[in-house]
């Protein structure tokens, strides 16, 4: 994703992954003292919106009225969030992961950077066209910070590492990564292979790593209802693949 500003020129102050998972986890205490412990995936990213934090959301035709490949926006001082209607998990039951990490990616928004938009009083502090958002996220292959940042916060407040972990131990019987040599090893176990489409349309088999590394990410994805590119991102993140 690729971050547009009514505000050029904002600069977004560097946070640690520390940091980072410390505002994800503060979110998720607030949470459960509200509603009781959480105990069990998946995360009521919905609920964290509305009943946490002060958020409405809904749903639009962004990319008509924005252009380009938006997934989702954000108005700071309305404290309002629109997901792109083509992520809609009513109408596409199959993007419900990709929908959880948009939603938590624009909850980050609102948690990390909205400081940089509003003053103490939720006053915007500068001026530009209130009926465009403070911050459009689209799917490209740019990355500025607060894109890393937003992502970053998205997996550990849908996948944090207190309840990941465990899921993991109950998944392989142990809390130890899985090495690059295992998952070699395990590779001629998956029959039929299988085989990737390119942006060609040409047929071409996976890299087998890659490969056992969404094996085994496809059960704790479903678990965290999260997409399993998602959940391998936060394996890794967690070094729980190894190289």
């Amino acid at each position: 994703m690729v971050v547009d500003f009514l505000a050029q020129g904002i600069e977004v102050p560097p946070l640690s992954s520390r940091q980072i998972a410390a505002e994800a986890d503060a979110v998720l205490a607030e949470y459960a003292k509200r509603f009781g412990p959480i105990t069990k995936p998946p995360i009521e990213i919905e609920d964290v919106a509305t009943s946490v934090l002060p958020l409405t959301f809904g749903f639009s035709d962004l990319q008509s009225q924005l252009g380009g490949r938006v997934h989702g926006a954000i108005w700071f001082s309305r404290q309002h969030i629109l997901i792109d209607d083509a992520l809609n998990p009513d109408r596409f039951p199959d993007l419900l992961g990709r929908y959880h990490f948009t939603l938590g990616h624009e909850i980050a928004h609102w948690q990390l950077h909205r400081f940089l938009f509003l003053d103490e009083a939720g006053h915007a502090i500068l001026y530009g066209d209130d009926e465009m958002p403070d911050v459009i996220c689209r799917k490209d292959h740019a990355r500025p910070l607060i894109e890393r940042q937003a992502d970053e916060f998205a997996g550990c407040l849908l996948m944090p590492e207190w309840l990941l972990r465990p899921a993991w131990r109950m998944l392989t019987g142990s809390d130890d990564p899985i090495c690059d040599c295992r998952l070699r090893e395990l590779v001629p176990t998956i029959e039929p292979i299988r085989f990737l489409i390119d942006a060609d349309g040409i047929e071409v088999q996976p890299d087998p790593i890659r490969l056992m590394r969404e094996v085994f990410c496809e059960s704790l994805a479903d678990q965290f209802a999260v997409s399993d590119e998602a959940m391998r991102i936060q394996l890794e993140y967690l070094g729980l693949f190894a190289e």
